[in-house]
């Protein structure tokens, strides 16, 4: 038998085993009715034949060059298939579900007339997970009661599935602002139509507007996946009204849960996405405020992805959608886990979960103290780098996610689970690293997740000083007091050292986001223009600059990505005058069918030579009208005058515009760096503030590294 190669389909999420040339015997070429060869070809449609979950997987048989597929004979660990293959003779292939697979390495065996064989392995895992996250975390309450699932099956959080029927009204809406649907129960799906039923055409088509949901656990995280269906006349599965896409949303946040979270079967129906015909998939995990942990969350878009394959079949290509963290997780996951999603649509954008929100709480809590009371707002902001208020939202919102004890953050039912230094130092601990505790690694002196923030060399508030917004002494007394968090969180004079393990594994791993993997996705950054709404959104623009340098610093190109803005909403909850949405998901279909239709292997120039000609930047004025502008750093352009852009801390504090560096390199301290003078005891002043250096953010920063592999196992 020839040798056995491995390769990955890009573009379908298939994966496939290429046997050759079967090197057959005559007997077995004889009774193929061809010459001395015959091939045959083993793909698993469903996943990477190493990352089988749930003990089946879509295989497909085909064969070729006289070997004919009808006469092929399967068998699983040495025993008959439990259901077998459907035999196509148009396309001479067998292809369906292998189901029974063992935990572990089983075995695909294809048998020629002649008795000669093929072996294929599938190594499966469960469906509780985990494949490449490493060990679950503990502890983890269910909420599969909450999200009517019923009472969970076991430790694992699993519930049976669940099928219910919704239907679209042509009646009023229910409830008001964002919460307002026309969706309704379909109690009796084989049942007399009801009189509001709306209709949705597909593919030219009008086909009645009643959607299926499907509901169960996958990686012990609730999920809901959404697809036309009328029972009336569709074969179970039979989907007539489904678009062969598929899209999955992203929830925000960047949370520190030790729960399964919850969803309502109503939060996976989306007009948007459902009344084009869409397949519509979310999941609890998929949410970065449970456990923002991309590697766990690229996991389940796996697993997640491998079940709808198996029961739906391979879609014609597979969208994200979402903001915030959702943008995080589209972004972030296809760099670690490229395949899975074809396309994405990056809303209110950051680069990853891994921005430096420490520093808005240091900043806090130094004007708090007496020397930083008598800061003006106008000095803050030149400092923040953000409009007004901004700062404090992100104090608010994430910096107490590098809080140990903050109980609320851990969001388990008995805080007494929770860690406190003194009562419980074994406790849980509601910190980021924590749960990235199988990618950082635990600091054996403490038994704590290692963590990577670092603040050692930073001038804060080195751009406000050089552009004369703050005095020199005033630049000397923030740096001198600024301090940092200790182990805990809590604050402490001494700056915070970043631990090189977990920096390394921060930016081996791909949780910090270098982008090397995202030149062959389309990408349609947009927002609403949040950066001078009151009191302060921690959204600003800037982000998809950020995302822009650095793909351009790792592939050499941005010509893949589209960056969007228009005017917020007037009213929060209300719509604004410009939705983006449905504008990014046709642009993004247009381009992902006209890539769909190439033949040609996946490339970046593949990617930009679909790109259709309105996928570029532009901005909507306040009154709705469309600029085709690129989006750049100039104050001067019109875009900027009419959204202005802003900065944060370590831009600031001279930080390069891709700001990827967790832990700077370090320089001696040279007053000619300055464009303000220091008298001789300021420089003292300066050189005792920074004994080792300060930042050099000209070289790489400590541990800085591209993504060491995808697919990691932890």
């Amino acid at each position: 038998m020839s040798q056995l190669r491995i390769r990955m389909l890009a573009g379908c999420g298939a994966f496939a085993l290429a046997i050759g040339s079967l090197a057959v015997a005559p007997a077995l070429s004889q009774s193929a009715g061809a010459g001395a060869h015959g091939k045959v070809e083993v793909k698993i449609l469903s996943s990477r034949y190493d990352l089988v979950s749930g003990g089946d997987a879509l295989v497909e048989v085909k064969a070729s060059e006289g070997a004919r597929a009808s006469e092929l004979k399967l068998s699983l660990n040495g025993r008959q298939l439990l259901t077998p293959l459907e035999f196509d003779a148009a396309t001479n292939t067998l292809r369906g579900l292998v189901t029974g697979l063992d935990i572990g390495a089983n075995w695909l065996q294809v048998r020629g007339p002649a008795g000669y064989s093929v072996s294929q392995p599938l190594v499966n895992h469960p469906i509780t997970g985990p494949i490449l996250s490493g060990p679950h975390m503990t502890p983890y309450e269910c909420r599969t009661e909450q999200s009517g699932l019923g009472p969970a099956t076991d430790a694992n959080c699993s519930a049976p599935t669940k099928y219910e029927w919704f239907y679209k009204s042509t009646g009023p809406a229910i409830g008001t602002g964002v919460a307002a649907t026309q969706f309704k129960p379909l109690a009796n799906p084989k049942g007399a139509r009801p009189a509001d039923l709306a209709t949705t055409t597909i593919d030219g088509i009008n086909v009645p507007y009643i959607v299926r949901v499907e509901s169960g656990v996958i990686n012990r995280a609730i999920y809901r996946l959404a697809v036309l269906d009328d029972p009336a006349t569709d074969a179970f599965g039979a989907n007539e009204g489904w678009n062969k896409r598929l899209a999955v949303t992203f929830g925000g946040g960047c949370g520190t849960q030790y729960n399964q979270g919850s969803n309502g079967v109503q939060s996976i129906l989306s007009d948007l996405y459902l009344a084009r015909g869409f397949a519509y998939l979310n999941s609890t995990e998929l949410v970065n405020q449970q456990h923002c942990n991309q590697v766990l969350q690229g996991e389940t878009l796996m697993m997640l992805k491998e079940h709808f394959v198996e029961k739906y079949g391979v879609p014609k290509w597979t969208v994200g959608t979402g903001g915030s963290g959702g943008a995080i997780q589209q972004m972030v996951i296809t760099q670690m886990y490229p395949g899975l999603l074809d396309g994405l649509q990056p809303s209110l954008s950051f680069p990853d979960s891994s921005m430096q929100t420490a520093d808005c709480g240091l900043l806090q809590n130094f004007w708090r103290t007496r020397d930083g009371k008598a800061w003006s707002e106008r000095k803050k902001d030149a400092v923040a780098g953000y409009s007004n208020g901004t700062c404090g939202s992100w104090e608010r919102s994430f910096v107490r996610t590098i809080q140990a004890g903050f109980a609320e953050g851990c969001a388990v039912s008995d805080k007494s689970l929770v860690y406190d230094p003194n009562k419980n130092p074994k406790g849980i601990r509601c910190t980021t690293q924590e749960m990235r505790v199988n990618i950082y690694g635990k600091d054996p002196a403490t038994g704590f997740a290692r963590r990577p923030i670092d603040n050692i060399g930073i001038q804060y508030g080195l751009k406000a000083l050089n552009d004369k917004d703050i005095s020199v002494d005033e630049f000397l007394t923030l740096n001198e007091k600024i301090g940092g968090n200790d182990i805990d969180g809590a604050f402490v004079a001494k700056r915070t050292v970043g631990d090189e393990t977990a920096i390394k594994a921060i930016y081996a791993s791909g949780t910090f986001n270098t982008y090397l993997h995202l030149d062959t996705v389309p990408i349609i950054n947009y927002r609403g223009y949040t950066d001078t709404t009151t009191p302060g959104d921690i959204h600003d623009r800037h982000r998809d600059l950020t995302i822009r340098a650095r793909l351009e610093k790792a592939t050499g190109s941005s010509a893949n990505q589209v960056i969007w803005v228009a005017d917020r909403a007037p009213v929060q909850g209300q719509p604004a005058k410009v939705n983006l949405a449905p504008i990014a998901l046709d642009a993004i279909t247009k381009w992902l069918d006209s890539m769909a239709a190439d033949p040609a292997p996946l490339t970046p120039a593949k990617v930009v030579k679909h790109k259709p000609a309105d996928a570029v930047d532009a901005y909507w004025t306040p009154d709705g009208q469309r600029v085709n502008e690129v989006a750049s750093w100039d104050p001067d352009t019109s875009w900027n005058k009419t959204y202005p852009i802003h900065l944060e801390p370590r831009l600031i504090a001279g930080a390069p515009i891709t700001n990827d560096i967790m832990k700077c390199a370090l320089k001696p301290v040279n007053v000619a760096d300055y464009s303000v003078g220091f008298s001789k005891s300021q420089q003292a002043r300066l050189k005792k503030i920074f004994p080792g250096g300060v930042c050099d953010w000209s070289k790489p920063g400590v541990g800085y590294s591209t993504i060491k592999g995808t697919y990691q196992r932890y």
